[in-house]
């Protein structure tokens, strides 16, 4: 009967879910206020429509659909994309973290609340919504502004600050305090964890996944998936931190690789489904007559919520040298509280370390700034230009000088041979050492994992300890000689900057660079000593295998070396800036494609060339290098086919499709230097484009019309790329270029649209 009554709650979900969803959809309102509404009117809280009552049940259904979820939710988020959005936003986004953090300690302090509410209040701010926001900007014509680009930047970046929260919030739960020491270590331990999660996800998951792609039907590949799926999520909770953390890290991956196109037809509709389960099921947690009883405290919250995040975001972004007046329209555009506000309410008040009236708070959080949001955007320009005509002339100064003099640092950082010489050898010993950190976290997990499948005394009595450290030791040995070597490098150029032009350098230099080796070294070893669970082998079995493990590195020194190497390679190549997927992901279906010599390169606009801020339209893509500008990654939305009025911007990478000397051309000449723009965001994924002969018929009404007269680009959202006629090869044909009887045009396009122009043409 539990089963049956558990099928019979799902399926009130899933209709429940599509109704009122189609229904949003016809009125124009966000389907997630339609999810959590619903959820609401027939929960186990709702007076008269209550169709669903078990806690448990409903329990089981938010679980599991928060796995998918937030699956999804990392497959918003590219690692390139991240690499490019840059220092400045990153740290702002840090900076914004850390004021709201403050802002809702001290109105908890005020309040005379204990200090884990604060945190919970400031874990429920902290993130904004990227749907709401990016949907709000879009309606405004506002998304190609530069404030616009900001906001979308670190509304994204508030994702990941919602993992590290959700990460937060589950210790809190675990340990039962909130000191900061508690708080400080946990973010570590989840910077190891998830360095070494995304690391050996990254080695592993593409090659496998691309594998099943070449080989495996489509119902073997969704199994796969949601089998991977599910274990990266119990391997994250059995490691201490929220399942969704698995989730994430293999939502991020499949996205980075350029496999999303592949997931979403090995697992269509899943995420959707479950998605809206989740929403469904926490609108069902909700409890109208707790909020009720506390609705000032809601509505006093709510004002907090859109002063607070206005306040931190402005004052973030002028922080890192943003524009006052971008960095006031960006910071009332960052008002909407996100749906990962829910999961880390639920999270807190399930753990007890908030009042259960903080969840139904979130609730109507979510609701009110989803209704502010488009309002307070749509008038942003307005606002800020009213808060700057009334900012005083001194602080306009002030900004002004404090601009001028962190353009001056980046300036002299740029100039400064040594931090020059040390910045990607320490950014790279940063990363050697949380990997190996993370995976010393993991050992305990794993070895519990393995003793329960294998047995405590397999293969033999007391072998089991053992014969997991040997392994789980040669396993790092790699990283760490790695490590040593960045110690060594770095060591030896602060020494030679240090003696440089003194006497005895010949003496000094060699002696300063042991100094820094044995510091750097023992601090390292003392810091991964900590990390070590000793519970595990301790005593003459640890030491012997210390020394076991060091004799194992002197002989394969070379070796581990050489293997390390080819780690590195293979994770550039995953994670090889190539915004549009796989090569493959365009293909040519002519019947002679060496006859065209066509072939697709990506090309990074940068910031002060020539190509900034102009359209399309405005470049000599066609007239001058005969190239086609077929897609933008923007942002890490892919723009298909874009009108020629679409505006360039810095960051924006372009997908030119050309002969290879008129792609090396048309890259000298648009990278003097970079920006970012977007018009319409077409989510179809580049893996649906592809190329393919078209033959304008004989018959064809439209022959002697030329390309612009015909606007395809409009009606169908296909280029033609190149033209055959009389054995000769056009390539990025001009728009006063007309069809002619027998034409073979080469178009890029999704295939469904280059059906329907070839039935067009026929007419």
């Amino acid at each position: 009967m539990i089963a049956i009554d558990f099928i019979q709650d799902f399926a009130v979900v899933v209709l429940l879910a599509a109704g009122i969803g189609w229904l949003c959809q016809r009125i124009g309102l966000p389907v997630v206020l339609g999810y959590l509404t619903v959820g609401i009117l027939v929960g186990p809280h709702a007076p008269s429509l209550a169709l669903i009552t078990d806690p448990g049940r409903i329990q089981t259904l938010a679980q599991l659909g928060l796995v998918f979820l937030i699956f999804s939710v990392g497959q918003g988020l590219r690692l390139q994309r991240l690499i490019r959005t840059g220092w400045p936003l990153i740290l702002a986004t840090v900076l914004i973290a850390i004021i709201v953090l403050n802002i809702c300690r001290m109105f908890g302090a005020a309040m005379g609340w204990p200090a884990e509410h604060g945190i919970v209040l400031a874990a429920l701010f902290m993130v904004s919504s990227t749907a709401i926001i990016g949907k709000s900007l879009h309606e405004t014509n506002t998304l190609h502004a530069g404030y616009g680009q900001t906001a979308l930047a670190v509304t994204a970046l508030d994702d990941l600050v919602a993992v590290v929260m959700l990460t937060v919030l589950t210790s809190m739960v675990q340990a039962g305090n909130s000191d900061p020491v508690t708080v400080l270590g946990t973010v570590f331990r989840l910077n190891a964890v998830l360095i070494s999660l995304v690391i050996v996800a990254l080695l592993a998951v593409p090659p496998l996944l691309r594998a099943l792609g070449r080989r495996a039907v489509p119902e073997v590949q969704t199994l796969f998936v949601v089998g991977l799926l599910l274990l990266m999520a119990l391997l994250s909770a059995k490691s201490g931190f929220s399942a969704a953390l698995g989730a994430f890290v293999l939502g991020a991956i499949v996205s980075s690789a350029g496999l999303t196109s592949q997931v979403e037809r090995a697992m269509p509709g899943l995420c959707d489904v479950f998605g809206a389960v989740f929403f469904v099921a926490m609108g069902m947690l909700f409890d109208f007559e707790i909020l009720v009883r506390v609705w000032p405290l809601a509505l006093g919250l709510f004002v907090l919520a859109i002063l607070g995040r206005f306040l931190a975001s402005s004052f973030a972004l002028i922080a890192v040298g943003q524009p006052p007046g971008d960095s006031l329209k960006a910071g009332i555009s960052l008002t909407a509280i996100g749906e990962f506000t829910l999961i880390l309410a639920m999270v807190a008040v399930e753990g007890g370390i908030a009042p259960a009236s903080f969840y139904s708070i979130a609730v109507a959080l979510c609701l009110l700034t989803a209704a502010t949001t488009p309002v307070l955007i749509r008038h942003a320009p307005a606002i800020a230009g009213r808060i700057e005509r009334l900012e005083p002339e001194r602080i306009r100064l002030w900004i002004s000088l404090y601009h001028d003099w962190i353009g001056h640092l980046r300036q002299r950082q740029r100039a400064h041979r040594l931090w020059q010489a040390i910045s990607p050898r320490l950014v790279q010993m940063a990363v050697q050492l949380l990997l190996i950190s993370g995976l010393l976290l993991l050992a305990a997990p794993l070895n519990g994992l393995v003793r329960k499948w294998l047995g405590p005394e397999w293969p033999a009595p007391h072998a089991m300890p053992i014969l997991f450290w040997l392994l789980f030791g040669a396993l790092i040995l790699a990283p760490l000689v790695a490590l040593w070597r960045q110690i060594e490098a770095v060591s030896m150029i602060c020494a030679d900057a240090a003696t440089q032009g003194r006497a005895h350098r010949a003496v000094f230099g060699p002696l300063f660079q042991i100094f820094l080796q044995i510091a750097a070294g023992t601090g390292t070893g003392l810091w991964l000593a900590t990390l070590l669970p000793l519970d595990l082998l301790s005593g003459w079995p640890l030491v012997l295998l210390s020394l076991l493990l060091a004799a194992l590195a002197a002989v394969l020194w070379r070796s581990l070396i050489r293997w390390h190497s080819q780690i590195e390679i293979e994770l550039r190549s995953q994670l090889a800036d190539a915004p549009f997927g796989l090569p493959s992901a365009i293909t040519a279906e002519t019947t002679n494609p060496h006859r065209w010599q066509i072939r697709a390169a990506d090309i990074l606009i940068r910031p002060g060339s020539r190509a900034v801020r102009r359209s399309i339209r405005q470049l000599p893509f066609r007239d001058r290098f005969s190239c086609t500008v077929v897609a933008i990654d923007r942002q890490g939305v892919s723009l298909r086919n874009p009108s020629p009025d679409t505006m360039l911007f810095p960051q924006d990478k372009l997908l030119l499709m050309g002969r290879d000397e008129d792609l090396r051309r048309a890259d000298r000449w648009l990278n003097t230097i970079e920006e970012s723009d977007s018009a319409a965001a077409d989510d179809l994924p580049m893996g649906d484009l592809s190329l393919q002969p078209l033959e304008v018929p004989r018959t064809s009404k439209h022959l002697g019309k030329p390309l612009a007269e015909l606007a395809w680009g409009a009606h169908w959202a296909v280029q033609v790329v190149g033209i055959e006629r009389d054995n000769t090869t056009v390539v990025s044909p001009g728009p006063s270029d007309a069809l002619q009887p027998g034409d073979q045009l080469l178009v890029l396009g999704a295939p469904d649209q280059i059906r329907e122009l070839a039935f067009w043409l026929s007419t």
